[in-house]
């Protein structure tokens, strides 16, 4: 036995030696070499035996040695930035010379009226490709950009489905609108706004009203996005281009066979964090313990007198949050032939929001056509549809679902054993009337339906190569019916009477454009030149009306009646046009120096009869260092260098809230009675609404810009800074007088007249970096990091005592107040100065606000302020700047994996150094009522037996303690896991067999986690209704979701 086992172990010992044998004799060694066209070597570059897996990667010195089988033929050279190269296998050493890849040098960037190449480039544009954004679970593209491009600031005003974003470009350019100017396929768009009606009609807060425009067109459409951010770049937009230029390319057929695309995804969503408020038990303690405090005039509630028994009571957060969803549906269809190509998409979004009474619903479709018609003419037509409908929920102001849900008393159900809405209980005598909100959200809603279909049509005409004519036809024809309606309903004893606000607008646009494009290279000499002529105008007209006591809840004005004897119709109509007239030319010698001017004049109606006009030029230089003899040995560290500098002028032509039409004219405002302004009877009543100003002009705007851009070790590295420095002047603004005068901006002022008058400066850094860190054929890493970086500065207004104020809760709180020398939205209220917590406290203090020192008024356990102007009292003197809105730096990471058909991305973006003013934070610890709810940091407040507690004392006479103060400002600083997405790609042979081209499955997590001290829902607050008068304002803020999604990508 023991000799067969010797046996058989010998004979598979020598059948592996001969295997081994046989398989070396098999393979044979190659070896070789890769350089640049300038014989410089490559190390990294990836060879590969054609068809197989097999391959190596070059050293340092550019060398490989690589085992091959013996019928391998061809060899593939591969490198970041070169061409691949297919090599014969030969018996010698082979030597590979790799060149420059055409997508490398001659890639395009959209510019405004044109394209030009990448190497050309003279000012500060940064371009986002469809692949960098196509797993992020937004919906809209606005949302996508959030940590994406150097200079460019999202942030999501809302959590709301299609909810407000604000997109900034390099920070704020202005005291009216932010909204840079957006370019689809050459249609314009100055806003990214689409308003909805708010809740105020119905009683309370207005809520946020501004959504996302940019959520209305699919992202699955797009091509490519390039951000112009400094004035060189956007003067040939003249007028519209202050706040910054978006470009959006939409996709379009390739010449090929047929393309059809499917994706499909879905995600449920949750809210991150909630608030830590009182449970049932917590509150009855808490209830006792301050009714004990505060002595006679209150009576202990019986329920609560063994706060043991009792359970957890009602978790209002858990009631108004819940589970959504998102889903996304797209079609694409592409090809092209015989000189013309098509792209057709059509798409479904849907999603359900965390918070009750809130969703979003996006029916879509395009068509691009081109067809090269003759030889020396092409044109072409795109089209897109998009219908929204948006359920928007009160959320983001005082008195909102979620200001209610924190502050509703555990003790109250959401309903009664009979499945009525409950509230208004009454418990120990007393009645808790705070609102419920899942009835009242039930009961109420804001509904908006917005159709758009814009498009752009044009005809080059061929006169000679490089000299063509181009003519295009832009349009944009708006459709948006909004309503907001409460059905008749009981909550608890409240009663709710069913009311209807219905409002249709229609908007119409259109451009004609014609201009000349030359482009000619001669040697060394490149030359191009655009210059044209362009008319826009658009028309708006709307109308609204109210209707009460609807029959049987039917949503329909005819189901109605009226309780007032007018002001239930309202309406209105505009127009607005302009003329322009633009050029630019763009020169390169030798690939190394290049020079690009711009000049554009408009004409606009918005402006008086002596400042119709404005013009805007722009020019930036470029030189290429790399590209000099002296630079030739630079190659193996520094590839690339080019040194930029730009300067340009642009303008600004959005208006204050409230300003008349056109801006430049005096109104008069008629008010159909009675409304209380001394009119006989119910006469109407017509006043004068403003002060005309003829010589009113353009806002101006001048950038200054300095960049570099460098490539290391052979494109391994791609570095991008550019330094700014940006002067806003003229800021249209009303020229408010003091309020003796009664000429001003409120709505029952006798208006001022807009002027010209204010100045503000932003400086910054913006900073772009890029690493290939590993570049094999089984496996790549990328990173890619961006960092932007700037200061505001309010330099001017039109006096001394004019300021920019944000007020809250009905206007009853100022919370930002922004004067000269401080960056805009700027925090506004008393300094802290811990608590009184001695008699010797009390004894030294100031007086505050003329309270005395007493139990009822200033007494052990209150907040002590600083005197700020050291006159030894504290009143509203000593009222100064406590934070700021605007962030120190933000950024964005992205890492990408890639391991033969696995995928995998991890972003992550942040923002460090902004503050949060956290109103929430206010109602939460403001401890005045002993029957509402509050936060659990409030069981640490300064009692006689908890003198050491962090919290002032309860108290419902000195209001001082809940005056705005830093005692709500806190770090906003955050770092989000924004989104990790895995995904694989199954073999070509797999797929091939049922005629796939691709099929890519992934799974993804959006807002997985959060770092950030902040204690409310959301460290991204962003702006009240886009307004940087209330940026970073917590007042019960839609938070952000996180989501859970898997989807498929297939290609046939």
């Amino acid at each position: 036995m023991q000799n067969k086992l010797l046996r058989l172990t010998f004979l598979i010992c020598l059948a592996a030696v001969m295997s081994t044998t046989m398989l070396f004799a098999q393979q044979r060694t190659v070896t070789g070499r890769v350089v640049d066209d300038s014989n410089a070597a490559l190390p990294g570059a990836s060879v590969v035996v054609k068809g197989t897996t097999i391959g190596t990667a070059t050293d340092l010195n550019g060398n490989f040695t690589l085992q091959v089988p013996s019928d391998a033929t061809t060899l593939v050279i591969t490198f970041v930035g070169m061409d691949t190269k297919e090599v014969p296998v030969t018996e010698g050493p082979i030597n590979v010379t790799m060149t420059m890849s055409a997508e490398e040098v001659d890639a395009v960037v959209v510019i405004g009226y044109g394209t030009i190449r990448r190497s050309e480039v003279t000012s500060a544009i940064a371009s986002v490709k469809t692949e960098e954004i196509k797993d992020l679970v937004v919906t809209g593209v606005d949302q996508a950009l959030q940590g994406k491009v150097a200079g460019l600031q999202v942030m999501n005003n809302s959590g709301q489905p299609g909810g407000g974003v604000s997109v900034r470009v390099r920070g704020i350019t202005s005291v009216n609108s932010n909204d840079p100017l957006i370019v689809i396929d050459g249609v314009p768009f100055t806003d990214n706004n689409v308003e909805n009606m708010g809740y105020d009609g119905l009683g309370g807060s207005d809520g946020q009203t501004r959504n996302s425009f940019l959520a209305t067109l699919n992202p699955s459409d797009i091509e490519s996005i390039d951000v112009l951010k400094d004035a060189s770049a956007q003067a040939i937009y003249g007028s519209q281009a202050a706040n910054g230029v978006i470009l959006i390319t939409t996709k379009k057929g390739k010449a090929g066979d047929g393309k059809i695309t499917y994706d499909f995804s879905y995600g449920l969503q949750q809210v991150s964090r909630t608030l830590d408020v009182m449970n049932l038990r917590e509150f009855a303690e808490y209830q006792n313990s301050v009714i004990a405090e505060l002595g006679s005039g209150y009576t202990p509630t019986e329920e609560f007198a063994d706060p043991s028994l009792l359970g957890e009571g009602t978790d209002w957060q858990d009631a108004i949050f819940r589970q959504g969803y998102t889903m996304d549906h797209q079609l694409g269809i592409s090809g092209g032939k015989d000189n013309t190509s098509y792209y057709f998409s059509a798409g479904y979004f849907d999603q359900k929001g965390i918070l009750i009474g809130s969703d979003f619903k996006r029916y879509s479709t395009r068509f691009n056509l081109d067809s090269q018609v003759k030889k020396w003419l092409r044109a072409g037509v795109s089209s897109n549809i998009t219908r929204a409908i948006q359920n928007v929920t009160l959320a983001d102001a005082a008195e909102s679902t979620i200001w209610w849900a924190t502050l509703q008393n555990p003790l109250v159900p959401v309903r009664n054993l009979d499945g009525t809405w409950a509230g208004n209980y009454t418990v120990g005598g007393y009645s808790y009337t705070a609102d419920n909100p899942v009835a009242t959200s039930s009961s109420r809603g804001n509904k908006g339906v917005n159709s758009q279909i814009f498009g752009n049509i044009y005809a080059d005409v061929i006169f000679l190569e490089g000299l063509s004519l181009r003519n295009e036809f832009s349009y944009q024809i708006g459709l948006q019916n909004n309503m907001a309606f409460q059905y008749e309903a009981n909550i608890g004893t409240r009663s709710l009477q069913a009311q209807l606000y219905d409002s249709r607008s229609n908007s119409y646009y259109y451009a004609v454009r014609n201009y000349l494009n030359y482009d000619k290279s001669l040697g060394k000499h490149r030359l191009s030149f655009t210059g044209g002529h362009e008319a826009q105008y658009s028309y708006w007209e709307t109308m609204g009306g109210k209707k009460v006591d609807l029959q049987n809840n039917i949503l329909d004005m005819n189901a109605g009646g009226t309780d007032k004897l007018t002001w239930d119709l309202t309406g209105g109509k505009g127009d607005w046009a302009m003329e322009s007239y633009f050029v630019r030319g763009n020169y390169t010698f030798d690939n190394r120096y290049s020079l690009s001017l711009s000049y554009r004049g408009d004409k606009s109606s918005n402006f008086g009869p002596n400042k119709k006009w404005g013009f805007f030029p722009g020019a930036s230089v470029g030189w290429t260092v790399t590209n000099e003899k002296f630079a030739a040995n630079w190659t193996n560290v520094m590839n690339y260098m080019k040194i930029r500098l730009g300067a340009g002028a642009v303008g600004n032509q959005n208006l204050p809230g409230g300003a008349p039409h056109p801006p430049y004219t005096s109104n008069v405002n008629f008010w159909p009675g009675p409304v209380g302004f001394g009119q006989v009877g119910t006469a109407s009543t017509n006043f004068i609404a403003g002060i005309a100003n003829p010589d009113l002009g353009w806002e101006s705007v001048i950038t200054y810009n300095g960049g570099i851009d460098f490539g290391f070790i052979r494109g391994r590295i791609d570095l991008t800074v550019d330094l700014y420095k940006k002067v806003t002047s003229n800021m249209l603004l009303f020229s408010t007088g003091p309020a003796l005068l009664g000429i001003g901006d409120a709505w029952n002022d006798l208006k001022a007249p807009i002027g010209n008058v204010g100045q503000m400066t932003n400086t910054g850094i913006d900073i772009s970096l890029v690493t290939r860190n590993i570049s094999k054929p089984d496996f790549s890493w990328t990173t890619s990091f961006i960092f932007s970086h700037y200061k505001n500065v309010l330099d001017k207004l039109i006096n001394e005592s004019s300021s920019i104020d944000g007020k809250l809760y009905y206007d009853n709180y100022l919370i930002t107040h922004t004067v000269p020398g401080y960056s805009v939205g700027t925090f506004w209220g008393l300094v802290t100065d811990g608590l009184f917590r001695t008699e010797a406290d009390l004894a030294s203090s100031y007086p505050q606000f003329g309270l005395a020192v007493s139990q009822n008024e200033t007494w052990l356990g209150d907040v002590r302020f600083k005197d700020i102007n050291k006159d030894q009292v504290i009143d509203s003197k000593d009222l100064t700047f406590i934070g700021s809105p605007i962030p120190d730096f933000t950024f964005g990471l992205t890492n990408s994996f890639r391991y033969r058909n696995i995928d995998l991305s991890i972003f992550l973006q942040g923002s460090y150094g902004a503050e949060i003013f956290n109103f929430m934070k206010w109602q939460l610890e403001r401890m005045n009522n002993v029957y509402y709810n509050q936060s659990t940091a409030v069981m640490d407040r300064y009692t006689e037996t908890n003198k050491d507690g962090a919290l002032p004392r309860f108290t419902y006479s000195n209001t001082n303690n809940t005056a705005m103060s830093d005692r709500y400002v806190e770090d906003g600083s955050y770092m989000r896991v924004q989104n990790i997405t895995l995904g694989y790609r199954l073999p070509k042979h797999v797929i091939n067999r049922v005629n796939m081209n691709n099929l890519r499955l992934f799974v993804t997590v959006q807002n997985l986690h959060t770092f950030t001290k902040y204690t409310g829902y959301d460290p991204e607050v962003g702006s009240y209704n886009n307004s940087i008068r209330l940026m970073n304002v917590d007042a019960g803020h839609y938070p952000n979701p996180r989501t859970y999604m898997g989807g498929v990508s297939v290609e046939f």
